[in-house]
Order: structure tokens, then C-alpha cells, then sequence
């Protein structure tokens, strides 16, 4: 099953209790894809091996400290978005980190929820970023990194060759994409290029929501237990389900 996001998210604190707890605050908002590092001389060596989305550093540290490891990755992986946790003591050091390419700074207390909040939006703010880098290179230069996924639609059309910029640029990206069009212009197959694309692991599925009435709608999306209405002798799951990960 395909993790969250992509990239790992990167944790680094000495305290293994607290690393541990905090992992758990962002598997339960569906951030699962998280190495813990409690040395951060160990850092360079992760990032030099791994392409990390966000990383959270806090700040006393024995050894390299946050305040160091924050200048160093900013000189090394300056797109990396580096969230500082910071004591009740420390804020003011943690502004200075901020001056110095932080993304941001969190008070290390027992309520996580702000932290996970922060984490979600600097991965948001990264899949921003890469797509719009992207765009601008597939514009300027022209190119498609993967024209054969783009097969099944037959065209000439410059203007539908920016489209398949733009889709490559977008594919892979957590947030949901609109497709707009009248009937027949291709949508659906649209739909299956960027699934094509997006590395995801779990099936395309489609279905025509207009052709569904109103009896039969939420159970085609969203399935039925065992026992549910009469005639329902075993559990079948809905299409939502089935296209989890996908």
C-alpha cells in the first residue's frame, strides 16, 4: 500500500519517547511514510541517501545541535523545509532559526495537534513547489518525461501537448484533480493517464455517478456489512473502498 506522503518525513530528536509518540500523532492523521533519527550527526548521511519531503529538528540536541543542523541542511537541501521544536525557553532562539531558512517553529508540549498541522502544510507547501518547478521546466523546454504514457490519446494539438505538461507536472501530487469537459472530449482517459502516472499502487476505477439513482448510489460507493437490508448476506465493499491507495 502506498505511503504518505511520497518522500519520507524526516524526525530528529534525541528523546526516543518523544519521537515515538509524535510518529504516532502523524500515523493517526495519515502521515505514515517517517524516519525517526535520534543522532543528528546522522543526518548528512540520511539525506544524502534518501530524498526527504519535510524534516522536524529540535533544537537541544547533544552534539550538532538543531541551530547547526538547520544552517547545514539549508546550504546542502535548501528545498527541504526544516520545522524547528523548540522548549518553552527557547522561542527566541527558534525565531533566529527562522531568520536562517527554518519553514517554522512549534513549543515541544504534550498536544501534538498544531505540529501535525505544520508537518501537513510544509509537505503541501513542497508538492507546491515541485509541481510549479515542473511546470516551468516542461513549458520552457518543451518536453515530456514519459510520452508513451500519453498514447491512448491521439492529437496534434499544441494546446493538448501543454495539457500533458501540465498532467506530468501534477500527477503525482496528493490533492485531488478536477477534470472539466463535455461529454465525449475524454476525461476518463485523462483520469487513467494520471493514474498511470502518479506511481500509486491501488486500481483506477471509474463510474458514471449520473447513471446511479438515488436507491442505489451510496451502496455502489460505499459498500454494505453483512445483514445490512434484507437480501444482504454477505459484506460487500464499495467502490470507494476499492480504490483506496489508488
Amino acid at each position: 500500500m502506498s505511503k504518505y506522503p511520497t518522500n519520507p518525513v524526516l524526525l530528529v530528536d534525541d528523546e526516543e519517547t518523544w519521537l515515538r509518540s509524535f510518529s504516532l500523532a502523524l500515523k493517526s492523521h495519515g502521515i505514515d511514510n517517517i524516519i525517526c533519527c535520534q543522532d543528528s550527526s546522522e543526518v548528512p548521511s540520511i539525506l544524502s541517501s534518501t530524498e526527504v519531503e519535510v524534516m522536524a529538528v529540535d533544537l537541544a540536541m547533544p552534539g550538532m545541535s538543531g541551530e547547526e543542523l538547520i544552517v547545514k541542511v539549508g546550504r546542502t537541501h535548501p528545498d527541504v523545509p526544516v520545522l524547528v521544536i523548540t522548549g518553552m525557553g527557547q522561542v527566541e532562539t527558534a525565531v533566529q532559526c527562522i531568520k536562517r531558512g527554518a519553514f517554522d517553529f512549534f513549543v515541544k508540549t504534550n498536544d501534538k495537534s498544531s505540529l501535525v498541522s505544520g508537518i501537513r502544510h510544509a509537505i503541501e507547501i513542497r508538492e507546491l513547489r515541485r509541481e510549479n518547478s515542473g511546470l516551468r521546466t516542461r513549458f520552457l523546454q518543451d518536453t515530456l518525461e514519459r510520452p508513451e504514457a500519453f498514447a491512448p490519446i491521439v492529437t496534434c494539438s499544441k494546446a493538448m501537448r501543454s495539457i500533458f505538461q501540465y498532467i506530468e507536472a501534477i500527477a503525482r501530487s496528493t490533492q485531488p484533480v478536477l477534470i472539466t469537459g463535455e461529454s465525449g472530449v475524454g476525461k476518463e482517459l485523462v483520469a487513467k493517464v494520471i493514474h498511470s502516472l502518479s506511481g500509486r499502487q491501488g486500481e483506477f476505477i471509474p463510474v458514471n455517478v449520473a447513471g446511479l439513482d438515488d436507491n442505489i448510489f451510496a451502496d455502489t460507493l460505499f459498500g454494505h456489512k453483512k445483514g445490512a437490508f434484507t437480501g444482504a448476506d454477505r459484506a460487500r465493499p464499495g467502490l470507494v473502498e476499492n480504490a483506496k491507495a489508488g
